[in-house]
């Protein structure tokens, strides 16, 4: 915050606001500790663009249910969730693929069974066959 206040004389972001997206982003990854995950949490959360911010749970998630590569690399999932989805749904996918991983797509022991998504989920339909 330091960073920001010296460059910028007060820690107000909005000015962000009107860069193009990507501006934004390397704007706010050039500073130490601010990744590809902290910088599309600033600019969806607090700035309303068209970001997707990828955590532990999305990345679970997407991979569980297809929507990425197995083998794609936490830092390649965030342009390519991106893209994946249409901007004006990044809030709400973000939101809900959380909710996901926290109440039913635990890194260990997920809860397929009473997933609302379990038939379109390779993953869950995998384990609940083995029963």
């Amino acid at each position: 915050m330091r960073q920001i206040t010296e460059e910028r004389g007060n820690l107000d972001l909005f000015f962000l606001k009107d860069l193009p997206l990507e501006e934004a982003r390397s704007w706010l990854m050039k500073f130490k500790g601010v990744g590809p995950k902290t910088a599309a949490i600033v600019l969806c959360f607090s700035l309303g663009r068209p970001a997707f911010p990828v955590d532990t749970h999305i990345y679970r998630v997407t991979g569980r249910i297809g929507l990425r590569p197995q083998k794609m690399t936490v830092e390649q999932a965030h342009p390519y969730l991106e893209a994946l989805f249409p901007p004006e749904t990044h809030y709400a996918a973000h939101l809900n693929l959380i909710r996901l991983g926290r109440e039913f797509c635990h890194a260990r022991k997920p809860d397929c069974a009473h997933c609302p998504i379990r038939n379109l989920c390779d993953y869950g339909r995998a384990a609940l066959s083995k029963r």
